[in-house]
């Protein structure tokens, strides 16, 4: 069975990659610059780009199995993930498994970026492909790292939570989803997970667990939306206006309470404890 990963010269693609190729398992990875391939054993490069649809389909001759995580975010990440599930579909591909995110919708608040998660799922589940939809929450190295050069967490959350989660865990499970449907199993077939921690923090208990582990006094401020909308503005001049509306969605999105529960589908499918945030920011400080 061949199996293709997207994304391999990037954090989540790269782990699933390598654990895989631990696996003894043979490998097609289709990059934009092939030559930015990671080394690893029984893995080929081929070249491709998400919006091309006739590169992509070149690059999934002959694949069996594909993780497919997202393009750069762009505002054509849209067109360019129908273009792939297309491509995917139109060459063979039997079982297509997708990095996508939580609380996906049409209408989700979290903008651009989750709504074209709902439209690619919607995309790949009119297709004959079998699919795995794996719904990761905020990643937790991402919110260790979410404060301003002041220490200071800031956006218009309110007190609403937020379940985040280890790249690392995310990684390791979709390897093993992976390497089931690689050995036969069908227990994965048209099915969803949603991958959380195992806890749901809001920015102030985000900022202390900052402030202890890394002995510097970290602090939530609750900005107003118009306050975000002005800050980020003013950090980032040159930023378009759909980037900006994006990141203030996130805030106003666990505000809402969108991303606090908290799901143990992802226990299940390492087979062990997910890592808590503390344990990610520990080891996120001690590099």
């Amino acid at each position: 069975m061949n199996l293709a990963i997207t994304g391999s010269s990037g954090n989540i693609g790269g782990m699933v990659a390598r654990h895989i190729s631990t696996r003894g398992l043979p490998l097609i990875l289709p990059l934009r610059n092939p030559t930015k391939v990671p080394y690893l054993s029984n893995c080929e490069a081929r070249r491709f780009a998400y919006g091309d649809l006739e590169l992509a389909k070149q690059a999934l001759n002959e694949v069996d199995v594909l993780f497919m995580v997202s393009a750069a975010e762009s505002p054509t990440r849209e067109q360019e993930h129908l273009t792939l599930v297309q491509a995917a579909s139109e060459a063979g591909v039997q079982h297509i498994v997708y990095l996508s995110f939580a609380q996906v919708a049409l209408d989700s608040t979290f903008t651009l970026l989750a709504r074209t998660h709902a439209v690619t799922e919607n995309a790949i589940r009119q297709t004959n492909m079998r699919y795995t939809f794996l719904l990761d929450n905020f990643y937790s190295e991402m919110m260790a790292t979410i404060a301003n050069a002041d220490s200071i967490i800031a956006g218009p959350a309110d007190d609403g939570r937020v379940a985040c989660v280890s790249q690392r865990d995310v990684a390791q499970a979709a390897a093993n989803v992976i390497a089931d449907i690689a050995c036969g199993n069908h227990r994965h077939d048209n099915q969803t997970y949603t991958l959380t921690g195992s806890q749901s923090l809001n920015f102030a208990e985000i900022a202390a667990v900052l402030t202890e582990i890394t002995s510097k006094p970290y602090r939530y401020h609750n900005e107003t939306v118009e306050e975000a909308f002005a800050s980020r503005k003013a950090e980032y001049s040159d930023t378009p206006d759909w980037q900006i509306e994006a990141w203030v969605s996130t805030y106003t999105a666990i505000a809402k309470g969108e991303f606090a529960a908290i799901s143990d589908d992802l226990p299940q499918l390492l087979g062990w404890a997910s890592l808590n945030f503390e344990d990610v920011v520990k080891a996120q400080y001690a590099k």
